[in-house]
Formats: structure tokens, sequence, C-alpha cells
């Protein structure tokens, strides 16, 4: 009983953090997709609340968007395909690990992990939002 009254808890949580404001329009479990160069980043914050990202948002006339970790950590790891180079990594997002895939097989290389309450600022040129179902919402200015 006690860890299905914490469920709902964490659930009434969870929906109340991903509610829409006035000027933003909510794409909820989406994040900047992995595969993008994040090379219209901004700004970033750590551990901070949905209300504190979007005063930043709003005070901030650069930031078009931003993905807010709702969820307890999301792993994305920069593909092989994908041209990466640390020294033009300006907020230090990428770092060089070992993991799992979800498929279970073993992988070594950059990876930008966000736990919650992380949020990146983006500016509109380079969206490119990828699935990040109970992870992350990503909220566009209008």
């Amino acid at each position: 009983m006690k860890y299905f009254l914490l469920f709902l808890f964490s659930f009434g949580i969870l929906s109340l953090q991903t509610q829409a404001r006035e000027g933003f329009r909510l794409h909820s479990d989406a994040a900047q997709y992995k595969g993008s160069d994040y090379a219209n980043v901004i700004d970033v914050a750590r551990g901070i609340s949905l209300d504190k990202a979007f005063a930043i948002a709003e005070s901030n006339p650069e930031i078009d968007y931003f993905v807010y970790m709702k969820g307890c950590q999301m792993v994305l790891e920069v593909p092989a395909d994908v041209s990466y180079d640390p020294s033009t990594d300006r907020f230090g997002l990428a770092q060089r690990i070992s993991f799992i895939y979800d498929s279970g097989a073993p992988g070594e290389g950059y990876c930008r992990i966000f736990r919650h309450g992380d949020v990146v600022f983006f500016k509109n040129e380079g969206i490119w939002l990828g699935s990040a179902p109970g992870l992350a919402d990503t909220y566009i200015k209008e």
C-alpha cells in the first residue's frame, strides 16, 4: 500500500509539472534529438524547478524553446555516425563514458546525461525533437 501511495504522489507531481503555460506550446514527452549537434544551445541550468525554467526563458529573448527533464535520468549517446568535437561543446554537455544500449549491448562513447530538473535552453535554428516518453518535455515560445 505504501508503494502504491508513493506512486500516486509521484504521478501527481509529474502531471503538475507538465502543465502548459501561457505563451508556451507544450510538446509532451519530447527532447532535442540525440543526433543533433546541440549548436543552438543558449544556456543550461541544472536541478531547477519548471517555474524557474519558465522565468529564465521569459527573461531571455534569445531563448526560443527549452527542454525540461521531468524523469529521473536520460542518457543520450552521440551516435557514431554523428561528428562530435568536444572542443566545440561550450556547455560541457557530453562526456565520454561506457554505457549499455537499450538492446543490452555494451557501448562506449560520448553521451549527454540529464537528470531531473535539468533544463537546456535553445534558439530555434537547429530544432530537432525526438521522443522522450516519461523523461522530458519541450516548451516552445509562441
